[in-house]
């Protein structure tokens, strides 16, 4: 039987995976997404279905205000290490890339994996930083998540073991799509990452949209705030930190899919997406949604599509607003 796109990209993930972790080993899972980005949210879940697919067990899962070394230790004595992957393996997120280089330092004995990122270094001391660090390290995996960002990792990080592995928010699988009230849902991103100039889309085909970013709102909003309440408590308390775990892994887990279901009940408003971000791109796809994608100021969204993302049924990849515009008509009329 022929393998639909989605499933390819599954398997691909899973044998990579299944050569760096063993079934029963039991792992710890760093830098968890704790904001409103909902793409970090859907890799992180993504991530943990792989995991659990794989039968690996995430037994300390952390934030970046709420890691600490000894807390890791207590709950995974020994075993891998994992750091979330994403898009803020560079100098461009620099609290991300400091909480990377602090865990990589502080195990120099233990397996280190870095899930599949997307590289965004310049040159200069940031750059010689992480290669101090990284390079120091004696087991150290790089997962990158598009063919080009493989090549400059191994350039930049030579004794590192760099691996291609496609990224893991495809692990979180199909979701269901509802009936679309709205021609189209414009959603771009309006950070460093954007590579918007003050050009803007001009959808003259389409009465009925909404052109707005991530985040949350409303009830989701409010519970996303109860949801924090654990990790405010040991983030005050640290000494209750491995007791109170088990709580706290379940608020994190109800964080991402709070995250992932205000993303999914953005994009079930319109019919199709526009969109400069990889992962509204990425879950449009899981929603077997039309999507036409631009780039980011990194390039990753055209090199992920040329890689894989573009195997998915409905991604059109428009190198320009121009082309982005010309394809809406297209779809339109």
């Amino acid at each position: 039987m022929t393998l639909g796109a989605l499933e390819q990209i599954q398997d691909e993930t899973l044998t990579i995976l299944s050569g760096l972790l063993v079934r029963g080993q039991h792992v710890a899972l760093v830098d968890f997404p704790n904001h409103e980005n909902s793409g970090d949210a859907l890799i992180f879940l993504g991530q943990m279905r792989y995991l659990d697919k794989l039968g690996v067990h995430v037994d300390y899962i952390a934030d970046g205000s709420r890691y600490n070394p000894e807390h890791l230790r207590a709950l995974v004595p020994n075993g891998p290490i994992l750091i979330q992957g994403g898009g803020n393996f560079g100098d461009r997120w620099e609290y991300m890339q400091a909480l990377r280089e602090r865990v990589i330092s502080d195990f120099p004995d233990r397996d280190i994996i870095q899930l599949p990122q997307g590289i965004d270094f310049q040159d200069g001391t940031r750059l010689e930083q992480a290669q101090q660090v990284l390079g120091a390290h004696p087991s150290l995996t790089l997962l990158i998540r598009d063919h080009a960002g493989v090549e400059r990792t191994r350039e930049l990080f030579p004794t590192a073991n760099v691996i291609f592995c496609p990224d893991m928010a495809f692990g979180y699988g199909e979701v269901s799509a509802g009936e679309a009230p709205l021609d189209a849902v414009v959603l771009r991103r309006n950070d460093s990452e954007s590579l918007e100039s003050t050009e803007r889309f001009e959808m003259h085909p389409m009465e009925r949209y909404v052109d707005l970013d991530w985040g949350l709102t409303g009830f989701r909003k409010a519970l996303d705030k109860v949801m924090h309440v654990p990790g405010a408590v040991t983030k005050r308390i640290p000494a209750l930190a491995v007791a109170l775990y088990p709580i706290q892994r379940r608020a994190y887990m109800a964080i991402a899919e709070n995250n992932v279901r205000q993303a999914v009940s953005i994009l079930n408003r319109g019919r199709l997406v526009v969109t400069n971000r990889l992962h509204a791109t990425v879950l449009a796809a899981l929603m077997g949604k039309p999507v036409v994608a631009m780039d980011n100021a990194n390039g990753k969204i055209s090199a992920i599509i040329g890689d894989y993302l573009g195997r998915m049924p409905g991604v059109r990849y428009a190198p320009s607003i121009k082309e982005a515009e010309a394809a809406v008509d297209s779809y339109f009329n």
